[in-house]
């Protein structure tokens, strides 16, 4: 003990009225307030064979040793030892006044002195009521807490059970849709390759070789553009030389033969004239119509001929592009969705 608790000690046995002096004193070491602490010490040691576990042995009493070793303690310490001594003091001089008293009031003081022992009792019960209810309410709220965390990690349990199931069938779903999808378009399932197109280029095919597919496609476009248009100049020139041919025969042949050398200067001149003049204006080649689709359903063929067909060529790359690559996606979200759902 510390000196505080052992001073707290020493007040409470003299409010008791312990009496520590007699309580080690032995038939053979009297002790009282004149002894000294060599004495105490001695009379300790004589007391305590009575009650110590080596030497009692089954008269071992725990309760007893200890008393002996606190009251040694009290009369040795100097400040326990003021303390108790001031207690007892005050208990005896309360007994002696009481003493004095006649016996009617001695016996109202004792009354009195019993109801505020009573009433001490009664307030250290209530506390001791008031601690038992507060730890019974703490128990039963942390019965409650583990009720209600229980209850909601079932009902969590219960949702992600359910948000993997509806995953699950989403994606489902979403594989059986692509399937139809496939099978529509002539293809054998989610994996299957789409036939290539009148062009050589695979409208679904995805991948780093798709851009250098639309660049060559582009490239062959515009050169059979340009031979076209080229055959159109050379045809358009050829045609235009033979009409300016027929005209000078013509022209040769109505005139009448003339001698001198202005007739013939005046003919040289409008030859020079009509050679001068621009070739006439000949007809624009009849636009080509894109072949219609056929009726199974099937998107139409890209025609290479023309830019209107160029067009719509690339617009239906780019559709079809743009729906696999949706398709791509809405997969991987699905696929995420079951990996989360099982993993959790």
């Amino acid at each position: 003990m510390n000196n505080d608790e052992l001073i707290k000690y020493a007040s409470d046995a003299a409010s008791r009225g312990d009496d520590l002096f007699a309580l080690l004193t032995s038939e053979s070491i009297p002790i009282d307030a004149t002894s000294t602490e060599a004495d105490l010490r001695r009379a300790f040691r004589r007391k305590a064979l009575t009650a110590h576990p080596d030497k009692a042995g089954d008269a071992y009493d725990p309760l007893l040793y200890e008393r002996l070793e606190r009251a040694r303690d009290v009369l040795i310490h100097a400040e326990a030892r003021a303390a108790y001594d001031n207690g007892m003091r005050a208990i005896l001089q309360k007994k002696a006044t009481l003493d004095a008293m006649s016996a009617r009031r001695r016996k109202l003081v004792e009354e009195l002195h019993q109801r505020e022992e009573a009433a001490k009792r009664q307030k250290v019960d209530e506390e001791k009521g008031k601690q038992a209810v507060a730890a019974e309410v703490e128990a039963m709220a942390r019965k409650g807490r583990a009720k209600l965390e229980e209850r909601r990690r079932l009902m969590r349990e219960a949702e992600e059970r359910e948000r993997a199931a509806e995953a699950a069938e989403a994606a489902e779903k979403e594989r059986q849709k692509k399937k139809e999808e496939d099978v529509k378009m002539g293809g054998t399932g989610a994996g299957s390759e789409q036939p290539p197109t009148a062009d050589g280029v695979n409208v679904n095919g995805g991948g780093d070789d798709y851009d250098s597919k639309i660049a060559e496609l582009e490239r062959k476009l515009e050169e059979k553009r340009q031979r076209k248009a080229e055959k159109e100049r050379k045809k358009a020139d050829k045609k235009a030389g033979s009409g300016k041919d027929k005209d000078k025969d013509k022209d040769n042949q109505d005139k009448p033969p003339s001698t001198s050398n202005t007739t013939r200067e005046e003919e040289s001149k409008a030859d020079e004239n009509k050679a001068a003049q621009p070739p006439p204006p000949q007809p624009a080649p009849a636009p080509t119509k894109e072949p219609a689709a056929p009726a199974t359903g099937e998107p139409a063929k890209p025609t290479a001929a023309g830019g209107g067909g160029f067009a719509a060529t690339m617009a239906r790359l780019k559709a079809a592009q743009a729906k696999r690559d949706e398709e791509w996606r809405k997969r991987e979200e699905a696929e995420a969705a079951v990996a989360q759902a099982q993993s959790s």
